[in-house]
C-alpha cells in the first residue's frame, strides 16, 4: 500500500501531487480514507478527492469520498476503481471538486493527486485528523 497522505491533523483546504511510480499501468485501485479525529461542530465539513490530469493544469475528480461531518467521530471509506471499464460518465467537463461522492469508473489521466476541501463551519477552530492510502492493481 501506498500512504498518499499521512496521518496528520489539518485545517486549510489543499492539494498535493501524489506520487504514484507508473500511474499509466495502474488497472484498479483501492483506496482507504481513515479519518481518525474531526472537528468539533456539525456545520464543519470534510471532503477528499482523487483527482487526474492529462495537461498538467485541467484536473478531473476520479474518486469522491462521503463528505464527513464534524461532529462524525472516527470514520474509514473504501472505494474501487478499476480503469478498463465503460467510463461512468462519458464526455462530460472536467470535475475540480465537484463530482458527487462516488467513483467515476474508466480511464482517468497519467498524473494524480490528493485535493481536500475543509469547510470551517463556524465556532471552534476547524481540524481533521486523517490518512488516505492507495493499493494499485497493475497491469502485468
Amino acid at each position: 500500500m501506498v500512504l498518499a497522505l499521512a496521518s496528520a491533523a489539518r485545517t486549510p483546504s489543499g492539494s498535493q501531487v501524489v506520487l504514484l511510480p507508473d500511474t499509466g499501468r495502474v488497472r484498479a485501485l483501492l483506496a482507504q480514507l481513515d479519518v481518525t479525529a474531526a472537528a468539533t461542530e456539525s456545520s464543519d465539513t470534510l471532503d477528499v478527492f482523487l483527482q487526474s490530469t492529462l495537461d498538467g493544469q485541467t484536473w478531473d475528480d476520479f474518486v469522491h469520498f462521503t463528505q464527513v461531518l464534524g461532529n462524525g467521530g472516527v470514520k474509514s471509506f473504501l472505494a474501487k476503481w478499476v480503469r478498463d471499464v465503460s467510463p461512468t460518465v462519458a464526455l462530460a467537463a472536467p470535475k475540480d471538486g465537484t463530482l458527487a461522492a462516488g467513483v467515476n469508473q474508466g480511464p482517468v489521466g497519467n498524473t494524480w493527486r490528493v485535493k481536500r476541501t475543509i469547510v470551517d463551519g463556524g465556532g471552534s477552530p476547524t481540524s481533521f485528523t486523517f490518512s488516505l492510502g492507495l493499493l494499485p492493481v497493475y497491469e502485468r
